[in-house]
């Protein structure tokens, strides 16, 4: 008998969303927050691969999408596909 697997709802980010992303990770005076960073903001409730993944535009589930994009102050709007969220949320 098979495992019963919880449907999970992915996204990724846009290529625009990628350099918002990036532009996001900049700091004044130069430092970067890195992902490691990110995963301590996040209280290590998003491993460190999965921000990575995120970053290079591979789908995560959108809980953690969401995570991420809030630690550095952006809407997950502002880096995926509007329709496509849009068209998750009403599922």
């Amino acid at each position: 008998m098979t495992p019963a697997h919880k449907f999970r709802k992915s996204i990724a980010v846009t290529e625009t969303g990628k350099r918002k992303l990036r532009e996001a990770q900049k700091q004044s005076g130069g430092n970067r927050i890195t992902y490691e960073d990110i995963e301590e903001i996040l209280e290590f409730q998003v491993s460190r691969s999965t921000i990575e993944r995120f970053f290079r535009g591979k789908a995560v589930d959108i809980e953690n999408a969401i995570s991420i994009v809030d630690a550095l102050g952006l809407n997950l709007e502002d880096v995926v596909d509007v329709a496509i969220y849009h068209q998750m949320t009403l599922r």
